[in-house]
């Protein structure tokens, strides 16, 4: 019993382990047999696999020492054969075993024999989407090595990422660049990169990135934001609204998302109307309210444009429409949202 609870409590801190902490365990020399790299979060999982690689098979006797496999018509005698092979000219090799995800039932079974041959000089890097932990593989991959998971940021999240990202590349970026950043693109990490080396580039390398900055360059491109959109809705100006909606659709945004994106602005403004009564000094404002004091003064103006009681108004009929994108299927997505904004701009 007392090794099945030490399994536990091994895999739980596996879990807790974040990119940096592994990459500083190699660095040290705490070299484990597996890793197992998972996950829907494609960006972050495949600069990790990167940095293991580069980390644990030396440049000069990468091409003897690094072999890259995928499951799709993976043959576990194949497989073998690589993992037994000794390493030239290095003590360790390393084998990159890619889209896990497609592993079937059969090929997880035999390959589940590496467990008992362990070999030494070697070392296995697992690597997919979203894989299936129920299966002996993927918890033995986790249990007797390394495993981390890459889940897409939520929307409230979505700060945090951008401020993480940006110290690993040693950029330098104002809260308020991240908060305008973060609304102009969403919980999406690859145009979030993308976005981010642009901003480098606009402000110089070695240059902190401005909020003024990301609207010149973000801004160009995307055109729309949660906060105009909200803005409009506000003031009750329909056309405009229309408008900005649609630019959402045009920038790539799922409908159910603008809906989602509205809803927690809405949900914002009530939280500032509370915050209004308290008497706050404006930083201290901003940090519960969860913004950059840059956009305070925008929320609190919204906020006392419109009583609690059209705002709560607003909230039952933003999930009436996603209840409606949900149920009445993608044909009716447009006329759903066309029918959201009216009644929100009805709502005076």
């Amino acid at each position: 019993m007392k090794k099945r609870s030490n399994a536990k409590i091994v895999a739980k801190r596996a879990r807790g382990l974040s990119p940096e902490q592994l990459l500083a365990e190699i660095a040290k020399g705490d070299v484990r047999p597996f890793y197992l790299l998972h996950g829907d979060e494609e960006y972050e999982r495949e600069a990790l696999v990167a940095s293991v690689i580069e980390a644990l098979v030396p440049a000069q006797t990468r091409d003897f020492n690094l072999d890259v496999l995928r499951a799709e018509r993976l043959e576990v005698l194949d497989f073998f054969q690589v993992y037994e092979t000794y390493p030239m000219m290095a003590e360790n090799r390393l084998i990159v075993l890619r889209d896990a995800e497609a592993l079937t039932t059969d090929q997880c079974r035999g390959l589940e024999r590496v467990f008992a041959a362990l070999v030494e000089t070697s070392r296995l890097l697992v690597v997919g989407q979203k894989v299936d932990m129920r299966r002996k593989f993927f918890r033995e991959l986790s249990r007797q090595g390394r495993a981390l998971e890459f889940r897409p940021p939520y929307d409230n999240q979505v700060p945090q990422w951008i401020q993480r990202h940006a110290k690993r590349q040693g950029v330098q970026i104002e809260l308020a660049a991240v908060q305008l950043l973060s609304q102009y693109v969403g919980a999406k990490p690859r145009e979030l990169v993308s976005e981010i080396e642009k901003l480098v580039s606009f402000a110089g390398v070695g240059q902190p990135i401005t909020a003024s900055a990301v609207e010149q360059v973000a801004g160009i491109t995307r055109g729309a934001s949660v906060f105009d959109l909200a803005d409009a809705l506000g003031k009750g100006q329909g056309k405009l609204a229309q408008k900005l909606m649609q630019k959402f659709l045009s920038q790539g945004e799922e409908p159910a998302r603008a809906v989602a994106m509205v809803t927690r602005h809405f949900q914002l403004l009530l939280k500032a109307q509370g915050l209004m009564d308290k008497s706050l000094p404006r930083d201290k404002m901003a940090a519960e309210l969860g913004v950059a004091p840059f956009f305070l003064s925008g929320y609190l103006e919204q906020a006392q444009r419109r009583p609690a009681s059209w705002l709560w108004a607003g909230l039952s009929t933003l999930k009436e429409a996603d209840w409606r994108l949900k149920s009445q299927g993608r044909r009716q997505e447009h006329l759903v949202l066309q029918l959201l904004v009216a009644k929100l701009c009805r709502k005076r």
